[in-house]
């Protein structure tokens, strides 16, 4: 019974020094903060250019939505030889995060085997970036539902893509699908908990693109088979059907999306080294780059999501 009270007491004493340690702070944003501008872009053949342009906030700030953000009253040019096309600010209204998501549109369609230069003038300072669009388009030779890969992040469920990777280049791929969906569909991981309040009713479908985290490279495999495990975004039903895509990236978007995987990584993964994120703007944030799409293919899922 002592042995009781003491072991008693030593906890109580123990909560009540923790207790007694507990302080509310209050964190005031310093007024100097410099925001940093992220810019993101990327050009598609016969696409007009959409370019994201950001500006970064303090870790607590509540400014986090795509409009709060947005870096508004720049001056947006792509130039191509004697080519000069002024972009100018519109939006799109995602109905899957119910928001408006505002960049800068261009007028003109990229153009394959041509090189763009991305100059924007924003808040005194002016950013440069270029790429060029000679990357080669692969063909899908094949789509393999997968009930479980794994990865650093763990089991997923997904679709094995095989291509043949053209000899004799360094080439880099990234993963599309374009699918209609309705209001009943989440995403697989970060939005399980978000409710749809924009559309007409259940019914109602509107398009989402999947954008695939991961890179991949012909490195140590050029001109052979490639094998890609992808993992998808939303979730599906059996019959669901799908238009899937292969982005080829060029090099200066590969290595900044594949940094941004890596980071997330090192956030989710304790024993993964931490990765800082390079950019391809110099003064900014973000990356300008270009992406050759392969045919599509339809994909029917034929199994309900796990």
């Amino acid at each position: 019974m002592k042995t009781v009270k003491k072991v008693a007491s030593i906890t109580i004493a123990a909560l009540l020094f923790i207790t007694a340690c507990k302080k509310d702070i209050t964190i005031n944003f310093p007024a100097d903060h410099n925001s940093k501008v992220f810019i993101e872009g990327m050009l598609y053949p016969g696409k007009k250019p959409q370019i994201f342009i950001s500006k970064s906030n303090p870790f607590f700030s509540s400014n986090v939505s795509p409009q709060q953000v947005f870096a508004r009253r720049a001056v947006v040019k792509i130039t191509s030889g004697t080519t000069v096309d002024v972009l100018v600010q519109d939006s799109i209204f995602n109905k899957f995060r119910c928001r408006w998501e505002p960049f800068y549109r261009g007028n003109i369609p990229a153009q394959y085997g041509k090189t763009y230069t991305l100059e924007v003038n924003y808040d005194g300072n002016i950013y440069t970036a270029s790429t060029t669009i000679n990357q080669k388009a692969v063909a899908i030779e094949s789509i393999e539902y997968t009930a479980e890969f794994f990865d650093v992040y763990g089991g997923h469920d997904g679709v094995i893509l095989k291509i043949t990777d053209p000899p004799g280049t360094r080439d880099y791929y990234r993963f599309q699908m374009n699918r209609m969906i309705d209001s009943s569909v989440r995403h697989a991981h970060v939005l399980d908990k978000f409710i749809n309040t924009c559309v007409s009713g259940p019914d109602e479908k509107f398009p989402v693109t999947d954008i695939g985290r991961i890179v991949f490279t012909d490195e140590n495999a050029d001109g052979q088979k490639i094998l890609m495990s992808i993992e998808v975004t939303h979730e599906y039903e059996k019959g669901d059907k799908g238009w899937i895509f292969i982005q080829s990236l060029d090099r200066n978007s590969a290595e900044f999306y594949k940094d941004l995987d890596d980071q997330l990584q090192a956030i989710k993964n304790p024993f993964v080294e931490p990765v800082f994120i390079n950019t391809k703007i110099p003064g900014a944030m973000g990356v300008f780059g270009s992406a050759v799409l392969s045919d599509s293919v339809l994909f029917v899922y034929p199994r309900d999501h796990p």
